[in-house]
C-alpha cells in the first residue's frame, strides 16, 4: 500500500508537479526508501519543472508526513523527458492535461500501473525557482485495500541550492 502511494506521488511530482527534471541522486531520511515514478502531466512543452539543484521534498498522505527527501536536479527537464521517466517506471498515462496558471499549474491524469487505473488532479503553487505546493486528489480502481479512495497527497518543494558532487 505505501509503495503504490510512493509511485503515485513519485510520478505526480515527476511529471505534473512541474517536478520534471531526472534526480541525479536520492537522499531519502532514516529509513525512507525512494519513491519510484507515477503519473506525470503531459503538457506544453512550455511547462517545465523545478530548476536545477538540490531540492528537499516533503510529502504528506493519510494524514501522515513522511521523512524529508533530498533530490538533486542536474538539469530542468521538460515535460516529455518526465513522461519518459514515467513509462520507464510502468506507468502508461493515456491522459495528461496540464495548464499554467498565475499561481503555478493545474493538472489531470488518467494513468494505468499494474492492473489499477489512478486519476489524478493536481493543483501547483509557487514557483519553480524557490519553492513551490502541489495538491494532489488521486483516484484509484480498484483501491488497494484499507488505502482512503480518493486520496490527498502534498508535496512541499524547497530549493536549497546548488548539488554537491
Amino acid at each position: 500500500m505505501k509503495s503504490v502511494m510512493a509511485a503515485a506521488t513519485a510520478a505526480l511530482l515527476a511529471a505534473c508537479s512541474g517536478e520534471t527534471s531526472a534526480p541525479t541522486t536520492q537522499t531519502p531520511s532514516a529509513g525512507e526508501t525512494p519513491a519510484a515514478a507515477a503519473p506525470a502531466p503531459s503538457a506544453a512543452a512550455s511547462l517545465t519543472g523545478p530548476a536545477a539543484g538540490k531540492w528537499r521534498s516533503t510529502t504528506t498522505a493519510g494524514g501522515m508526513t513522511m521523512p524529508a527527501m533530498e533530490i538533486c536536479y542536474d538539469k530542468q527537464m521538460t515535460m516529455e523527458d518526465a513522461q519518459a521517466l514515467q513509462r520507464s517506471a510502468g506507468v502508461d498515462c493515456s491522459e495528461n492535461t496540464y495548464n499554467a496558471t498565475a499561481g503555478g499549474m493545474t493538472g489531470r491524469s488518467v494513468c494505468k500501473m499494474g492492473d489499477m487505473t489512478i486519476t489524478s488532479d493536481m493543483k501547483v503553487t509557487g514557483d519553480f525557482n524557490t519553492a513551490y505546493t502541489m495538491e494532489i486528489t488521486s483516484s484509484m480502481a480498484p483501491a488497494p485495500p484499507g488505502m482512503p479512495n480518493p486520496s490527498i497527497t502534498t508535496i512541499r518543494m524547497e530549493r536549497l541550492g546548488d548539488c554537491t558532487p
